[in-house]
């Protein structure tokens, strides 16, 4: 992997990022009620909004729903704070982070995340960690007469007539490996209004075996795992797109 190098963007095209920790195995039991009071305590900016999520219902919440789970099944909670902006997740199997816009940088995010880990870590208290996982979902809308390709490196050239008609697409690759991981990139043209169509490029880490289950040891794969899914997103980008996102 190329070496990584930093960038500032003023106008980032972030609509959700995801940081997220999960167990060993799929979780046999609910919570008691207590566990999640206890995880609930140690939020109390986080009291907006709660929802009660089954269990395979996805991490990332960027236009996400689902039927609620059925009485006495296992579930998890998500809180989100007072402007929406941030949301913890918490239960059986798992414990993450959202952040939505505006979003700032990476830095600012990982003080809640250690919170989020330690919490969930002293509930479950595995001796392993199954899983980790960091993701980016970035969205540019581009008006019918511009060229994606001018924008992904990826994105094949298409002919005018193809460029203007042609249906929805979704290309996927894996980009990069680093110590304890990998990432994957995915672009999917989405939908339109009017002459606008709607590009979701999303970037996701993801470990490749089980963590010590440490907050430092954690964070440290979240710190490896965002310089390579930044490097990843640098790579599948044009000046074009880094004109929209206003370098700095």
């Amino acid at each position: 992997m190329a070496p990584y190098v930093r960038r500032w963007y003023a106008d980032p095209k972030i609509a959700e990022a995801v940081f997220a920790i999960r167990a060993d195995a799929a979780p046999a039991a609910p919570w008691p009620n207590d566990a999640y009071a206890r995880m609930a305590g140690h939020f109390v900016g986080f009291a907006n909004g709660e929802e009660r999520l089954p269990l395979d219902a996805p991490v990332s919440r960027r236009r996400a729903s689902c039927a609620p789970p059925p009485n006495g099944a296992a579930y998890r909670v998500l809180r989100r704070n007072h402007d929406g902006t941030r949301a913890v997740q918490w239960g059986p199997g798992l414990c993450a982070y959202n952040v939505f816009p505006p979003y700032g940088h990476y830095e600012d995010h990982t003080p809640t995340l250690v919170r989020v880990i330690e919490a969930y870590l002293t509930e479950e208290e595995p001796h392993t960690v199954g899983g980790a996982e960091q993701r980016y979902v970035n969205e540019l809308l581009l008006s019918r007469g511009e060229r994606p390709s001018d924008f992904f490196v990826f994105y094949p050239p298409l002919g005018d007539d193809l460029q203007r008609n042609h249906a929805r697409i979704e290309l996927a690759v894996d980009t990069a490996t680093f110590p304890g991981g990998w990432v994957s990139l995915t672009l999917t043209r989405g939908d339109e209004t009017g002459d606008l169509v709607r590009y979701v490029l999303e970037v996701a880490s993801r470990s490749n075996r089980a963590l010590a289950a440490d907050v430092d040891a954690i964070v440290q794969w979240h710190n490896r795992a965002h310089n390579a899914l930044s490097t990843s997103f640098e790579q599948a980008i044009t000046d074009e797109f880094r004109k929209r996102l206003r370098q700095v």
